[in-house]
């Protein structure tokens, strides 16, 4: 009999033979190495001079991310909308490639409950998004580390560290209606778009005041370290990631799979 735990297994396999892992974590880099080669421009004068804009820049960056507590603000925010925007992705290829590739009625026709099946996308997915906010934080503190930022203590990096993780896991859990828009769209397309359409929706949202009601857009403004969220805002974030799942689930088992 295939348990959960071979689905995952399955899931993970399929996932390791594709190039997206090594894709994925080349672009979770980009972020947290596009910030060193600020820093590194602005503490070399010569190299400053002869880049122009890139110098202003790079001044710009080392004054606001001069200490550790600023810096790891920094990262914070790096994962609330690089993490979203690679779960979505991520999301978007697991779900999304069964229809593309045209492998969907053939797994939909093993003998497996269909909960079983997305359950083990679900966690696929929550994991392979974790380890990218890992690369990318643990980067950041190689960063942060080689040019001796100051300010730096245990408590301060234990803060950073925790405000990672759940600004990590309110990205995860924020993107988890995007698997629904990628079954419904039948492919890579419609959870993109509606991901920058979110993007938007977000800015404005939160322009207005009413930010902290906003899921995708609580994340962000718990990143920036704000100190007026209502436990009510992480409560959206939850509800938000199981409205996504339930409609997944009612879509992969109630639409018509006709291809």
């Amino acid at each position: 009999m295939i348990t959960i735990f071979d689905m995952v297994w399955i899931e993970w396999r399929k996932a390791m033979r594709s190039k997206m892992p090594l894709f994925t974590a080349l672009g979770s880099l980009f972020m947290p190495l596009g910030i060193a080669f600020l820093l590194f421009v602005s503490k070399n004068p010569e190299i400053s001079r002869k880049l122009g804009l890139i110098s202003t820049k790079a001044t710009l960056m080392a004054d606001t991310a001069a200490n550790w507590p600023t810096f790891l603000g920094i990262f914070a925010q790096v994962l609330a909308i690089g993490g979203l925007f690679l779960a979505v992705l991520i999301l978007a290829w697991v779900f999304g490639r069964e229809f593309t590739d045209g492998t969907l009625k053939d797994l939909l026709a093993v003998p497996v409950p269909r909960s079983n099946i997305l359950l083990a996308k679900f966690i696929v997915v929550a994991a392979w998004s974790f380890a990218l906010a890992a690369l990318i934080f643990g980067t950041g503190l190689i960063v942060g580390t080689l040019f001796q930022l100051s300010g730096g203590s245990t408590e301060i990096l234990l803060q950073g560290i925790t405000r990672a993780a759940i600004t990590a896991s309110l990205a995860i859990a924020a993107s988890l209606p995007f698997a629904f828009f990628a079954s419904l769209g039948r492919g890579y397309l419609l959870p993109i778009g509606v991901l920058i359409l979110t993007f938007v929706t977000a800015n404005l949202v939160t322009a207005a005041g009413w930010g902290e009601f906003f899921p995708w857009a609580i994340l962000g403004i718990y990143a920036q370290g704000k100190d007026f969220l209502l436990p009510v805002s992480f409560l959206i974030v939850a509800l938000t990631g199981l409205a996504g799942v339930v409609g997944t689930y009612l879509w992969w088992k109630y639409a018509d799979q006709n291809r």
